[in-house]
Parts: structure tokens; C-alpha cells; sequence
């Protein structure tokens, strides 16, 4: 299955979201069931999660084509587009290293987690579409 095929089922493919994730094609990108051991990793609330250019889903999630999973589907584009753009070390070093500020400076898991950049450009690009 691919981020585009849900994206069309949900309504949600449009020029705008295209041209904010420009230039990833959603039809190249992968969305698979996460398995159990990645799942296990994940902390409450994270539903995907995207290495690459693929992006891995909850499987409860990923079987009910709705507006939840096609918000969903809009946030991990976001990330494929910020790991290209940054690389995978960048990437990866800046999501990490803005996690860990969070934390020292107090934060809970949660807010440190929604406070890391990548995550607030992701919410932000979800907003905008689907507002």
C-alpha cells in the first residue's frame, strides 16, 4: 500500500499537500504494518513511524482507511520529505538531539516529543490540510 493510495481514498491528495512535500512522490512511499518488536518501542499515543522513505503504521490503524489515518498518512509524508531534505544522519542527530534538550530542560517524554521541530512542522503541515 502506498501514502498516495490512502491519501486518494481519504480526499486528502491535493497540489497543496504536493507541493509541501515536494519532492516526494507519495505513490513511492511504503506504508506497512509495524511489527510487534517496533511497536513495543513506540510510547503511548505514536500510531507510525518513518525510516526513510517508508513508514510504518499500526496495523489496527492501517486497516480502517479513514480521516485519522489519512491525517496520519500527511504527517508521516512530512518526515519522509524532512529525511531527504536532511539526510539520514542529519536527520536523525537534529530529531534526537532536540528530544534530549527537551528532556534535560525538564520536559516529559510527551512534551519533549512534541516539542521536537520536525514533529511541530509535521502537526503544522496536518493543519493546514486539513483544515
Amino acid at each position: 500500500m502506498t501514502a498516495g493510495s490512502v491519501l486518494e481514498t481519504t480526499g486528502l491528495l491535493s497540489d497543496e499537500l504536493l507541493l509541501l512535500v515536494h519532492p516526494i512522490d507519495p505513490d513511492r512511499v511504503t506504508l506497512r504494518p509495524a511489527p510487534a518488536l517496533i511497536r513495543r518501542v513506540w510510547g503511548n499515543g505514536i500510531a507510525a513511524m518513518t525510516i526513510g522513505s517508508t513508514v510504518f503504521i499500526d496495523p489496527m490503524l492501517l486497516a480502517v482507511r479513514d480521516q485519522r489515518l489519512g491525517r496520519l498518512v500527511v504527517h508521516e509524508l512530512v518526515h519522509v520529505r524532512q529525511w531527504h531534505d536532511h539526510g539520514r544522519v542529519g536527520f536523525l542527530v537534529r530529531y534526537l538531539a532536540e528530544y534530549v534538550k527537551g528532556r534535560i530542560r525538564g520536559l516529559g517524554h510527551r512534551e519533549a516529543y512534541l516539542g521536537i521541530g520536525l514533529e511541530v512542522d509535521a502537526r503544522r503541515v496536518v493543519d493546514r490540510i486539513t483544515r
